[in-house]
C-alpha cells in the first residue's frame, strides 16, 4: 500500500511541477483534477490506515499546517490550490482539433481571465503555446473601444466559438465569435516556458 501511495504521490507532485513551474501539463482538461482529488482520497486513506504511526501522525500535521499557512497571506495560495483541484474559474473548454484545445480561465486568484491555447505533444503531454487575456479577444472580436469596465458585457465572461483557421511556427490563426460577431485574430505562439 505504501508502494502505491508513494507512486500516487509522485505522479502529483509532477503533475504540480508541470503546471506551476512550465507551460507543460498532462494531456486533457480533466486529468489534473482527477489526479489532484485521487491523491487527496488516498492521503487521507494512508493517514487514517497507519495513524499509529508517529511519521503518519506528523504527516497530517504538515499539511495541515501548510493549509493554514495559505489562508495568511490574503488566502491567495489556497485559492490558487483550490482553483487547481476544482472547475471553480474555469469558462469554457474547446477542442480545436484532435491536437489543439482552447481554455477560457482564470488559472490564480488575482489573475485575469486568458484564453489558454494547448497543443498536445508526446501524447501523454500537452504545452501551452499561447494565452492572450480575454479582454483583447473581447474587445477586437467585438469593436469595443471605450473603456472596457464601464461595459457590463466586460465583466461577464461571455460564451466563445471558436474555429481554427490555421497554425505556422511563428502564429496560431483563430476566429473567434462572440456576442454574434466573428473576427480572426492571429496569436503569437510563445514557445518558451514561462512566459
Amino acid at each position: 500500500m505504501k508502494k502505491t501511495y508513494y507512486f500516487i504521490c509522485l505522479i502529483f507532485a509532477i503533475n504540480v511541477i508541470l503546471n506551476y513551474f512550465s507551460d507543460w501539463q498532462l494531456y486533457g482538461y480533466l486529468t489534473e483534477k482527477i489526479i489532484a482529488w485521487v491523491w487527496i482520497l488516498c492521503t487521507t486513506i494512508y493517514i487514517i490506515t497507519f495513524w499509529k504511526n508517529k511519521s503518519a501522525r506528523n504527516y497530517f500535521y504538515v499539511i495541515i499546517a501548510l493549509l493554514v499557512l495559505s489562508i495568511i497571506p490574503m488566502a491567495i495560495p489556497f485559492f490558487g490550490m483550490y482553483n487547481y483541484i476544482t472547475t471553480n474559474g474555469d469558462y469554457q473548454q474547446i477542442q480545436l482539433n484532435k491536437d489543439i484545445r482552447i481554455e477560457v480561465t482564470r488559472h490564480n486568484a488575482l489573475s485575469t481571465p486568458r484564453v489558454f491555447i494547448f497543443e498536445r505533444q508526446y501524447e501523454v503531454l500537452e504545452h501551452n503555446i499561447c494565452r492572450p487575456a480575454y479582454s483583447t479577444i473581447f474587445e477586437e472580436v467585438t469593436d469595443y473601444k471605450e473603456a472596457p469596465r464601464k461595459h457590463s458585457l466586460y465583466d461577464k465572461i461571455n460564451t466563445i466559438n471558436a474555429v481554427l483557421i490555421t497554425k505556422n511556427n511563428d502564429s496560431i490563426g483563430i476566429e473567434y465569435e462572440i456576442l454574434n460577431k466573428k473576427k480572426i485574430i492571429y496569436h503569437k505562439l510563445n514557445i518558451g516556458d514561462g512566459y
